[in-house]
C-alpha cells in the first residue's frame, strides 16, 4: 500500500478504524461515511503514521470492550461514546461487558453515596471516575447524575448530592 511504503496514500479503514471513527467522532456505521471521515482526518503526507497509530488505537484502547482510561485514549476529552458510557459499534452491536460501562459508573456513584449523607460534585467525580478533571467530566457526572435523579435514587441539589430520601 502506498500510505505504508511511500506515506502519501489513502486512509485505511478496517474494524479498528470503524470503531474508533464510530465512537470518537460520531461518524455513521455506513462504508463511504467512514471513508470519508477517514480521508478528512489524514494529516497530508503522514498516511504511515496516521495508519498505523488509529489502526493501533483501535486495536488497543477501543476495542470491543475499550481500555480508554488504562491505554490513555488520547480521544477521551471529545469521545462520545466515553462521555455516554454507550460503546457500541458497528462490530459491537450491544453493550459490552459491564467493566467500565456507565452501569459500572452509575452504580459506583449509588455505593459511594451510601457511605455519605452528601457530596459535593467535585468530591464525588474523582471517586467515580479516575480521570475526573475539567467541564467535560462535569458535565458527563451531571448527566449520569440526572439520569439516577430520574429513576428517583439520588437528589441534586446546586452543586451537592445525596441518595433520595
Amino acid at each position: 500500500m502506498a500510505s505504508f511504503a511511500f506515506n502519501n496514500g489513502n486512509a485505511v479503514v478496517d474494524t479498528n478504524v470503524k470503531r474508533v471513527l464510530y465512537r470518537a467522532f460520531d461518524v455513521p456505521d455506513d462504508n463511504v461515511a467512514f471513508e470519508e471521515a477517514a480521508g478528512e482526518l489524514i494529516p497530508e503526507g503522514e498516511s504511515r503514521v496516521w495508519n498505523n497509530a488509529i489502526m493501533e488505537l483501535g486495536g488497543v484502547a477501543c476495542r470491543k470492550t475499550p481500555r480508554c482510561e488504562e491505554a490513555g485514549c488520547p480521544f477521551r476529552g471529545w469521545c462520545s461514546a466515553y462521555e455516554t458510557g454507550d460503546f457500541t459499534a458497528p462490530d459491537v452491536p450491544t453493550q459490552p461487558k459491564f467493566e467500565g460501562s456507565r452501569r459500572q459508573k452509575r452504580g459506583r456513584a449509588v455505593r459511594i453515596l451510601k457511605n455519605h449523607d452528601e457530596l459535593s460534585l467535585e468530591e464525588l467525580g474523582p471517586r467515580i471516575r479516575v480521570d475526573y478533571g475539567g467541564e467535560k467530566s462535569k458535565k458527563w457526572l451531571r448527566g449520569l447524575l440526572s439520569d439516577l435523579e430520574s429513576d428517583g435514587l439520588v437528589e441534586v441539589e446546586d452543586d451537592r448530592v445525596r441518595l433520595q430520601r
